[in-house]
């Protein structure tokens, strides 16, 4: 009986869909208000201008109206009356990231690089070398036109803002018909505003959590898959072709999932032509793409074993896959699926071959740095052009089958009507279930939008700002209690001590930029009676007043702020601290002592070859009492052989090697980017309580090598030793790269124009 049916349905639904496709056209009059939009431009000169005009009138109001309400809906979530306040932003990640802007600003730029260094989080780090700069950037620039506040939040919406039109632009650009790219940015407006996940990036609560780059990341992906495409049909280097390379540049200066994205889309696009020179084409532009950005990509490879290993636990779990708002999309999407088949569209194969693949990833991607959630944003973006496609070819269906009924009169005038308004309908009907949906995105925008100086907390925040400013300078470490930090706009909030005063502390947001993030995890444990944990598989120990204690001392803290009753307890018990203030409910108390960042140590320290540095130095750490017998990272170099070797099963309790050879640290000075001490103890290893990273460099010392869990080390040939933050083969290889990148732009662009004015007709000379 199904066979059957089949054989009588199929084929004339077959011969429907490829008709209303565009390759035939009908003479109804209703029909021929849309097939324009994919009717050869010959064909189009042949009618009469006024009609074509009138119809292009229509169509252009039925886009406008569309975008009209798209856009309404994303400035109701993020409203310029916010927006354009002078307020620091806040809001989970998202008002910490307020502390590598300003240091991109006021440290990195004037010295016209993208990277630094940092003393400001986590006992120092590589400031932007493991995390994104582009958005920095942007915010640098905007903040020569607008305050500094005002060019923060235009860059965070920026990606939001990106987003609709890129899906336009992507459909228009693989030409697909009408009205399919309207549908794919209804489908953007969609996406932004699903509540299913907040820390994956891409929608707004993502944006909010603090994915603002990824949100930027992520539209350019369309973009640049738009541009590729007309790149390949084109098959030329020319200005196209310098344009896809440096939007590849900056999608790689905004986040790295993207990139493995896009390594997964482009094999789908080649499908669409499947030639040489389709091929050499994308790598052409991959590998120039490559070399502009290999300035921070290069060191970002190469270095990369210098940061913490995140384990991070991969979820399986269907209902994250298949969230309940997506399935309106999903049913759109089987029909896309299914009308795709039986046309056999090649358009759709890189949406769907994205689809297939990013699914296969998800269930099957090994747990470690990359969390497979992450490829959830783009696994819904490509169901909902799915979707768009199905919904496409139905209104084709739904549209052809009314032509064929003679309408006249008002019913012809509403006919009309109704085919031209059917996408802003679509767009209207999708905006009022969001809306009906209590979508997250308005309040969460608002209480980001309005700042640290909205919050009722604020002045209690700004008081503990200013006196933090008002004492001398040194390391702050805060007991964490996310019921009283949340409070001023963020959990986040005492990060962004660097920012509002001249005090570093330990702890920051860029976790996995810094060798010591885990460590100083394991220091708020032991001291913090509701501590958190943010390094992905790394485990805290229980709070050990003690233990706290000597760690604190050991990364040369200088400050505790302490909330609790059992800390405060603790601290008014010990003798090695003196109070200092109150600030309800904080107790500031100073740990006594020079606080010096060099020291001669007193044991000699062992060598250690590691598997894992990070993972075998928490045995070392967690053994509070091992911090006076130090174990250095043991490279091979010939000033550390003199050492004797240590084995992992021994790193959780050190044996003493005690020193005979005597000497004291005369003078330090403690820069941003350099070290300076007078030492009398030569040859004697000694302890820089700063975090290792191999673009430090000595001079007058051997080193500094890495020692436990995350310092240098260095070995004085010389009373005078300087420390300073230089640059690795990596860096160097990196600028070489780019600048041979750059040169191969602008020669490509300069031949064009030289081919472009030479074949220009009149600019040739008179005897010619």
């Amino acid at each position: 009986m199904i066979k059957k049916i089949s054989r009588k349905i199929l084929p004339g639904l077959k011969k429907l869909t490829l008709k209303v496709s565009g390759f035939f056209t009908s003479s109804k009059d209703a029909f021929d208000y849309i097939s324009f939009m994919s009717t050869p431009h010959n064909a189009i000169a042949d009618r009469k201008i006024s009609a074509f005009t009138k119809k292009r009138l229509f169509f252009s109001l039925s886009l406008l109206i569309t975008f009209l309400i798209i856009y309404g809906m994303l400035f109701f979530c993020f409203s310029p009356d916010i927006i354009f306040k002078n307020t620091t932003t806040n809001g989970g990640d998202m008002g910490a990231h307020n502390y590598p802007a300003k240091f991109f600003i006021d440290e990195i730029l004037p010295n016209f690089r993208m990277t630094g260094w940092d003393m400001g989080w986590f006992a120092g780090m590589p400031m932007l070398t493991f995390y994104f700069p582009l958005h920095y950037f942007l915010i640098a620039l905007l903040s020569k036109v607008f305050a500094y506040n005002i060019a923060f939040k235009l860059v965070t919406i920026l990606g939001s803002l990106i987003l609709p039109a890129a899906l336009y632009h992507f459909g228009k650009s693989f030409k697909f018909e009408y009205p399919y790219p309207e549908f794919a940015s209804i489908g953007a407006m969609a996406f932004l505003y699903m509540k299913s996940f907040t820390i994956y990036g891409g929608n707004f609560l993502g944006t909010y959590a603090g994915e603002f780059s990824y949100s930027i990341s992520f539209g350019l992906v369309f973009i640049f898959l738009a541009a590729l495409y007309r790149g390949m049909q084109r098959e030329k280097y020319d200005w196209l072709f310098a344009l896809n390379c440096i939007i590849l540049a900056c999608i790689v200066l905004t986040h790295l999932i993207t990139l493995i994205a896009l390594f997964i889309i482009v094999p789908g696009v080649f499908f669409l032509k499947r030639d040489l020179k389709s091929a050499k084409y994308i790598i052409a532009v991959f590998a120039v793409g490559f070399f502009l950005s290999a300035f921070w990509s290069l060191p970002f490879v190469l270095l990369i074993k210098w940061t913490p290993t995140m384990n991070w636990t991969n979820i399986k779990d269907l209902k994250e896959l298949f969230p309940l708002e997506l399935i309106p999309a999903l049913v759109l999407g089987v029909a896309g699926l299914f009308f795709s088949t039986i046309k056999k569209d090649r358009r759709m194969v890189p949406v769907i071959w994205t689809i297939i693949v990013l699914m296969s990833l998800f269930f099957t991607w090994e747990e470690g740095r990359l969390y497979n959630a992450r490829f959830l944003p783009f696994i819904f973006i490509f169901i909902y052009l799915l979707a768009a496609y199905g919904l496409m070819n139905l209104y084709w269906v739904f549209t052809t089958g009314l032509s064929s009924i003679n309408f006249t009169g008002a019913k012809q005038r509403f006919y009309k009507f109704a085919v031209i308004a059917f996408v802003p309908v679509v767009a209207f009907i999708a905006g009022a279930a969001i809306m009906a949906g209590n979508p997250l995105g308005p309040a969460w925008a608002r209480h980001n939008y309005t700042g640290f100086e909205s919050k009722a907390d604020w002045k209690l925040y700004d008081d503990l700002m200013k006196y933090l400013d008002s004492i001398p300078y040194g390391r702050v470490m805060f007991e964490f209690d996310k019921s009283i930090i949340q409070k001023f706009g963020t959990p986040r909030s005492f990060e962004l001590i660097p920012y509002w005063t001249k005090q570093p502390t330990m702890e920051g947001l860029l976790v996995e930029s810094s060798l010591t993030a885990p460590f100083h995890y394991i220091n708020q444990a032991e001291l913090s009676v509701k501590p958190r944990g943010t390094v992905a598989g790394w485990k805290v120990p229980s709070r050990d007043y003690e233990a706290a204690m000597k760690h604190l001392i050991y990364f040369n803290i200088s400050y505790i702020m302490a909330s609790s009753p059992e800390v405060i307890a603790d601290l008014k018990s010990d003798t090695r601290v003196e109070f200092l203030n109150k600030i309800e409910p904080y107790y500031f108390y100073e740990i006594k002592g020079l606080h010096n960042y060099v020291e001669v140590m007193k044991n000699k320290p062992y060598r250690y070859s590691p598997e894992d540095w990070i993972w075998d130095m928490r045995d070392w750490y967690l053994n509070a009492d091992n911090v006076d017998n130090p174990v250095i990272y043991d490279d091979g170099s010939e000033g550390i052989k003199q050492f004797e070797e240590i084995t992992k099963e021994q790193l959780s309790d050190v044996p003493d090697n005690p020193f005979n050879a005597g000497g004291i640290v005369l003078s330090e000075i403690v820069e941003r980017e350099k070290i300076e001490f007078k030492t009398t103890a030569i040859g004697v290893p000694h302890l820089i309580k700063v975090s290792y990273f191999p673009n430090w460099k000595a001079a007058g010392a051997e080193g500094p090598y890495l020692v436990s869990p995350s310092l240098m080390m260095v070995i004085p040939t010389q009373s005078d030793v300087t420390l300073y933050y230089g640059i690795t083969y990596a860096n160097r290889i990196g600028v070489t790269l780019t600048m041979a990148g750059w040169a191969i732009i602008a020669v490509t662009l300069i031949l064009n124009l030289a081919f472009h004015l030479k074949s220009k007709p009149g600019l040739k000379k008179p005897d010619e």
